[in-house]
């Protein structure tokens, strides 16, 4: 029973911001499990209403989601205290600011406050982003148990090509040293960032990162000692009211 609740579960997994929506078939052909055991799991979240079928009927997820999450969202963290937080690192620092979580092997966005300034960083809530690459990623990256953190580097594949390691490793090194990360150019073209890691209240271990993100011609390497401050002054309050931060 427990076995196939966690099948009908790894199915879930694959309905993303980036494909949201699944045809039987299709969904049988990407996760290797048989069309016929995919139709009863789809039909069967659909029936409780975790799952919605459009015209065509291809299957998304439903609102009974919606509501599980804004559970989560505000057990997490709480957005009378963290969204006035990110808010007024935006402010401070003039960009896009946001706090992620670790999930697994890869980092999950959890809040974002945008910049107001036109060209800006883009990120969207619930979006996973590998630990490999760029600051928000690294920041977590750098602090994870060293063989946890070997595993991850030996997976590691940026733009499709294996990672040298030797620079990722002396990288994650001085991170670990200094405490913050930077990066330009990692995450995406002409865009630079600077993040520190979100630790745990007894701060045995590291569960998620802290970020400004932004274009690199207005986050250049100067403009780091700047931005450290208001960053870790609001890493501090994040991390005394953050609930999955145990």
């Amino acid at each position: 029973m427990l076995k196939s609740l966690g099948s009908a579960l790894q199915l879930m997994r694959y309905f993303t911001a980036q494909q949201p929506a699944w045809g039987v078939r299709e969904l049988a052909k990407a996760s290797g499990v048989h069309h016929a055991v995919v139709h009863r799991v789809l039909a069967t979240f659909a029936a409780e209403g975790y799952l919605v079928q459009d015209e065509l009927g291809r299957y998304a997820l439903g609102l009974r989601w919606f509501e599980m999450g804004e559970i989560v969202r505000h057990t997490v963290s709480p957005t009378e205290v963290v969204g006035p937080v990110l808010h007024r690192l935006v402010e401070e620092s003039g960009e896009t600011v946001f706090l992620s979580v670790l999930d697994g092997d890869e980092g999950l966005c959890l809040n974002i406050a945008h910049s107001e300034q036109q060209l800006r960083f883009s990120i969207e809530e619930g979006q996973r982003f590998p630990l490999h690459e760029g600051s928000h990623g690294k920041a977590i990256l750098a602090f994870l148990p060293d063989a946890v953190r070997a595993g991850l580097c030996a997976q590691a594949q940026p733009h499709g090509e294996p990672v040298e390691r030797a620079a990722l490793d002396a990288h994650l090194e001085q991170i670990r040293t200094e405490g913050w990360a930077y990066t330009c150019e990692e995450s995406a073209p002409g865009v630079a960032g600077i993040a520190v890691p979100v630790w745990t209240r007894d701060r045995q271990r590291v569960a998620g990162s802290l970020a400004i993100s932004g274009p690199m011609q207005r986050l250049d390497e100067a403009s780091v000692p700047r931005l450290l401050d208001v960053l870790r002054e609001a890493q501090r309050k994040i991390e005394g009211v953050v609930g999955l931060l145990r």
